[in-house]
């Protein structure tokens, strides 16, 4: 066991299998007292299996570490708030919180359900707002640390359009509390993984894959190919990269996100504003319909979609 969180508390959710689970065992080998929360439900909401969490506050436990197992569903703002509780009633404060619970379900738009919209959005981003919510009182009195989970699927991702406006609420989430709580000493984060062999990488997903590389000729995810750096990505990667961000280390980095897949990390542009032309006079439907404007403004007339002109 080492100690570079020793003292700390933690909060992981989700975190019974995959990225959240190795994020525990990590914080806890590290000296961190953990609270694992998992409901143990599937990949795509569900059903529930109280004992996901306490395998893992087990094995923690076994190795000489301090954790806890809670299994409230995040979705709910009561369900937020026991998770919190369970962290101050057990070891009376708290300094770092992971929001990693996360569900899919992948449809295209037109056979996507108002359940399957409603439980991703609840899940995804609802939970982060109820973790945050009830956790940011405890995290002002010292200071800590907030790691929301988003997506590169919010970059835009064929059959997941639920999902991928959940991980990009999230990033907006990140950004606007890293500017309420950072003069209290709190600092909040935002990560983009990929790992393979998540506790998401059902065949739904990679049928969503699939179809975009073999059908329309497209990337799946973003409009780029994005890279592994030649080292398929694991959960410890990325677990590795929250406790980063935890640490002193990081004590500079707040409201950013940050993209890692196996042997790449990369910090996400900030959004910004490209190709400005200024009407003085305001613009018109007759002026924005010029050549010249539209010339000034994009970059490429052919569809990035489709390929068409």
């Amino acid at each position: 066991m080492a100690d570079r969180f020793a003292g700390k508390v933690a909060i992981i959710t989700g975190a019974g299998r995959g990225i959240g689970r190795a994020t525990a065992m990590l914080l806890a080998a590290e000296g961190a007292s953990v609270v694992v929360n998992d409901l143990g439900g599937g990949p795509q909401g569900g059903g529930g299996n109280s004992s996901v969490a306490g395998e893992v506050a087990e094995e923690i436990r076994a190795a000489g570490g301090k954790a806890i197992a809670e299994t409230s569903s995040v979705a709910t703002m009561e369900g937020g708030q026991a998770v919190v509780e369970a962290a101050i009633k057990e070891y009376g404060r708290l300094d770092i919180l992971v929001n990693n619970a996360g569900i899919i379900r992948p449809k295209r738009i037109m056979e996507m359900t108002e359940a399957d919209w409603d439980m991703v959005i609840g899940v995804n981003l609802k939970g982060y707002f109820a973790t945050v919510r009830a956790a940011a009182e405890h995290l002002v009195k010292q200071g800590g640390s907030i790691v929301n989970f988003s997506s590169p699927s919010g970059f835009g991702h064929y059959g997941m359009s639920n999902y991928a406006a959940a991980k990009e609420g999230v990033v907006g989430f990140t950004r606007s509390i890293a500017r309420e709580l950072g003069e209290f000493g709190v600092r909040a984060n935002a990560i983009r993984p990929i790992a393979g062999n998540s506790a998401m990488a059902i065949p739904e997903v990679y049928e969503t894959i699939s179809y975009s590389i073999e059908k329309l000729r497209i990337p799946y995810i973003s409009n780029q190919w994005l890279s592994d750096g030649g080292v398929q990505g694991l959960p410890e990667h990325v677990a590795a990269l929250v406790a980063w961000l935890c640490s002193e280390q990081a004590s500079g980095i707040n409201g950013r996100e940050l993209y890692i897949n196996g042997g790449q990390l990369s910090f996400v542009q900030e959004p910004e504003l490209i190709r400005t032309r200024c009407n003085p006079q305001g613009w018109t439907l007759d002026s924005l319909s010029d050549a010249g404007t539209i010339g000034a403004l994009t970059y490429d007339q052919r569809d990035r979609y489709t390929g068409k002109a």
